[in-house]
């Protein structure tokens, strides 16, 4: 097998790894883990990990699971970086996440990381927040050190099982609707885009709705809005107008403006 094959099929090993952790997750309530209560170390642990607006420490120990879980001899606490974590979270873990819901960014690992291959309380010192790096630390020393494959595995369960519930969380956030007496900015700004991109009549439209705009704009100085209020069907060129729309100023173009619902061509720009 190539290399190039080699990296494909390991990458797609590493979706498929955290896609099925995420399914199992899916599965599990919070009675399925008695052992970790909310009074207990790893609790507060994966509550600083992962309850937090920074993506990136979620990733790294997606990563450093990953990569243990395709290399038995790997240890990501003393060199994070020889799992090759851009290519398997980039090209693998990052999809199951999204999949899944999980929030994480493109190049979580390698965001937090910053080339430091030892993970250890120096590195966390210069993390922010502080507090969810000293997290990652911790927990990838209690899953190194446990030597009990089936308590290792109900770590990493309850990790995955804590990422899914946070995913699930903040899902759940209820839009307050505002009580006003007349539309809203937002609201009178989408019927803007929709007659506009829908352009009845050509771009009759969106032409009218740019010189009101413009005139509303120049109403209380000299300048002039000219050619709104023209036909859109004839061509600049051939009706001698300077341009769809222009203001003046005593009689004199100073800004024109092409008002298009086509595509823009160096030919159009150069007409």
């Amino acid at each position: 097998m190539s290399n190039t094959s080699k990296t494909t099929q390991r990458n797609s090993d590493a979706r498929a790894y955290v896609k099925t952790k995420i399914g199992i997750a899916q599965t599990k309530s919070t009675g399925d883990f008695p052992g970790f209560t909310e009074k207990t170390p790893i609790y507060k642990l994966l509550t600083d990990l992962i309850e937090i607006n920074a993506k990136g420490f979620r990733g790294i120990v997606v990563t450093a699971l990953v990569g243990m879980h395709l290399n038995d001899n790997y240890d990501p606490l003393n060199d994070f970086y020889k799992c090759n974590p851009r290519s398997i979270f980039e090209e693998g873990i990052w999809y199951a996440l999204k999949e899944n819901g999980i929030p994480c960014g493109k190049s979580d690992p390698l965001n937090v990381a910053k080339n430091i291959s030892q993970l250890d309380e120096n590195w966390a010192r210069g993390r922010r927040p502080q507090s969810a790096a000293m997290a990652v630390v911790k927990f990838l020393q209690i899953v190194r050190k446990e030597d009990d494959l089936k308590k290792r595995l109900i770590l990493i369960d309850y990790f995955f099982f804590r990422l899914w519930k946070y995913a699930q969380q903040i899902k759940v956030h209820s839009l307050i609707k505002v009580d006003v007496t007349e539309q809203s900015k937002l609201e009178i700004g989408n019927n803007v885009i929709k007659f506009t991109l829908e352009y009845p009549e050509s771009g009759q439209l969106p032409q009218f709705l740019v010189s009101i705009l413009l005139q509303s704009i120049f109403k209380e100085s000299n300048v002039s809005v000219v050619g709104g209020e023209e036909s859109v069907f004839g061509t600049n060129t051939t009706s001698k107008k300077p341009a769809d729309i222009w203001l003046e100023e005593q009689g004199t173009p100073t800004n024109l403006y092409e008002i298009t619902v086509k595509k823009v061509s160096k030919k159009r720009l150069d007409d």
